[in-house]
């Protein structure tokens, strides 16, 4: 009795073992599966209907007749083998189409969902008890604890590494059993099947170990710089960091000499946005024919190609304060450094610039490639914003002699169609103020639409944070005011708690660094300005005082608000430059 006993739950407890297995294989797969698309679609269309495909394919392998075990764990070995590939060209191919949430529905019914189907499946087939636990475990997912475990241990197995080690553990538990079948059977035909169960593997090492049938994608096995054979793009670099594939590219100058296509620029992208860059070759122009900047190579740059970063830098011209009116403001704080265009800019004014980056690819990149100075480690922070600031606002309050205030912040996080919600709450503009100078400014980039609850909010906010705000569009060409209410657009809000009303001085040729890009932006300022009205369709009484509206850490739905524009966003990255560009990292 006690023998029938302990082997019902050493079966029990394989069988619970074995659930586990599967639902960590399913989340590790998910897992890889979504980092590698999200260059492609972007975090938010990504993620829409990710969870909904896999709680469908659970259901489905749960309530639909099974296969043996045998042919179940040979179809998922070659699925998951065959996933870095099926991923990208599915993935490219639903891209295509341009559209923000059947695009990444469709890779995932293809790719994402037959794996999860047949790996339920096996958990059903190894205790057909236990699907109230295969739910649960698949439901539950555990890809926010292996996102943990990877950020502790510093762990960044590429993906085309976790795949090929999911791949092979069912391959070889298949192999394991043919070989045992064919000892344990006199058929005929129990030889042929030894042999054809090595075939898996051989299919591993030709998919893997020839350069041509590699992984398409470059970030994990990129020899550097990359040309491509059917555009002329050009990759000088490719790693997967902190907040995604960052890429620096260049689209070249066409061979044909057809002028009238995108060319002669340097991108830095991160996943599916582009967080900058700058004109090259035939593009680079400077007023008065003055040397140009260059990166760690030499290579000439040219003014930026997105002139928000342009805009940010009217911070300096702010003159309503006696700080400002003396040209005082020496100290400058970059949080988001993207390509380093204002820090740059800062820095070349003679400001001593303190640059707060989450992503050490980003700062490498912005050094490296768009001539970012060095503003000496010391002014170096790779970390999130929120808990530094936090903590230099206790050393403020504690009286720090070390310490010194900003007069000039730069805040500009926005990436993949939108903000890191928790950079936006009053809590996080309240420690800002600490450390900022009381006749301090500063500049908050936002791109969405001109009306949208996200973009009032965010007004809403940072009134009540600091007091007065003035906003301005970076367009740099006239449109009408209907269009300016429906253009996904770049605002720049300038804020500041000095209780006198914000001026801007006229800018100056000292101001513009040699670029026509400035003298145009800055030259134009009045006409950019953009009414609190525009924003929020209310009086600034009735906006200052909108409690509704203001983002606070306990009650925060700016990612929710901003996630019909991330759709926006996708779309809008998709006709600035070629398919190929969002396709080649």
């Amino acid at each position: 009795m006690s023998t029938q006993s302990e082997s019902a739950t050493w079966t029990s407890a394989r069988s619970s073992l074995s659930i586990l297995a599967v639902s960590l294989g399913i989340s590790l797969f998910t897992t890889a599966y979504e980092s590698s698309v999200i260059p492609l679609f972007s975090s938010v269309p990504t993620l829409k209907y990710l969870d909904r495909v896999v709680h469908a394919s659970t259901a489905l392998a749960v309530i639909t007749p099974k296969l043996s075990n045998s042919k179940i764990l040979l179809i998922i070995g070659s699925l998951v083998l065959l996933a870095p590939h099926t991923s990208y060209w599915v993935g490219v191919h639903a891209a295509r189409f341009r559209d923000p949430i059947y695009s990444p529905l469709a890779a995932h019914a293809l790719v994402l969902a037959p794996v999860v189907y047949f790996a339920v499946s096996l958990a059903m087939s190894i205790d057909p008890r236990l699907s109230l636990i295969v739910l649960a475990a698949n439901a539950l997912q555990l890809r926010p604890l292996l996102a943990l475990i990877s950020s502790l241990f510093s762990l960044d197995a590429s993906n085309d590494v976790t795949l090929i080690g999911l791949g092979c553990v069912p391959l070889t538990v298949y192999g394991w059993m043919q070989v045992n079948a064919g000892r344990s059977s006199s058929h005929p035909n129990a030889r042929s099947k030894v042999a054809l169960s090595v075939i898996p593997l051989v299919l591993t090492a030709v998919l893997y170990l020839n350069p041509i049938l590699r992984s398409p994608t470059l970030v994990d096995s990129m020899v550097t710089p990359y040309n491509s054979m059917t555009y002329p793009l050009r990759i000088l670099n490719s790693t997967r960091s902190k907040t995604g594939v960052v890429v620096v590219g260049e689209i070249l100058s066409p061979v044909d000499g057809n002028s009238a296509s995108l060319h002669s620029l340097r991108y830095l992208r991160v996943s599916h946005s582009l967080l900058g860059g700058v004109w090259i070759g035939s593009e680079v122009a400077t007023l008065d024919n003055a040397p140009p900047l260059t990166d760690s190579e030499g290579t000439p740059l040219g003014d930026s190609i997105y002139s928000a970063f342009v805009l940010q830098e009217a911070a300096r011209l702010v003159n309503s304060t006696a700080l400002g009116e003396k040209g005082d403001g020496n100290h400058a704080l970059i949080i988001g450094l993207g390509a380093g265009i204002s820090a740059n800019a800062f820095a070349r004014h003679g400001m001593e610039t303190t640059i707060l980056e989450i992503d050490p690819a980003v700062y490498d990149a912005a050094r490296q490639y768009f001539g970012l100075l060095d503003p000496g480690s010391n002014n170096v922070f790779l970390q999130d914003a929120r808990g530094w600031v936090r903590r230099r606002r206790a050393m403020v309050e504690a009286e720090d002699a070390s310490t010194v205030k900003y007069e000039t912040v730069v805040h500009d996080c926005f990436s993949g169609g939108g903000v890191p919600e928790h950079l936006f709450s009053i809590e996080f503009w309240n420690d800002l103020k600490t450390i900022l100078s009381p006749e301090g400014v500063v500049a908050v980039n936002f791109a969405g639409k001109l009306a949208s609850d996200s973009s009032r909010a965010i007004l809403v906010t940072l009134l009540q944070a600091f007091g007065q705000c003035r906003v301005f569009h970076d367009l740099v060409e006239s449109i009408s005011e209907e269009q300016l209410h429906s253009h996904f657009i770049n605002m720049v809000f300038f804020c500041s708690p000095s209780p006198i009303p914000l001026t801007f001085r006229p800018s100056v040729e000292g101001d513009y660094l040699h670029s026509y890009l400035r003298r145009y932006i800055l030259s134009s300022l009045e006409k950019r300005e953009i009414h609190h009205s525009q924003v929020t369709g209310s009086s600034i009484w009735s906006v200052a005082t909108d409690e509704t509206f203001v983002l606070t850490d306990a009650n925060n739905t700016l990612n929710k608000w901003q996630e019909e524009e991330a759709f926006e966003h996708w779309k809008v990255m998709r006709e600035i430059v070629p398919d190929v560009v969002w396709e080649t990292y």
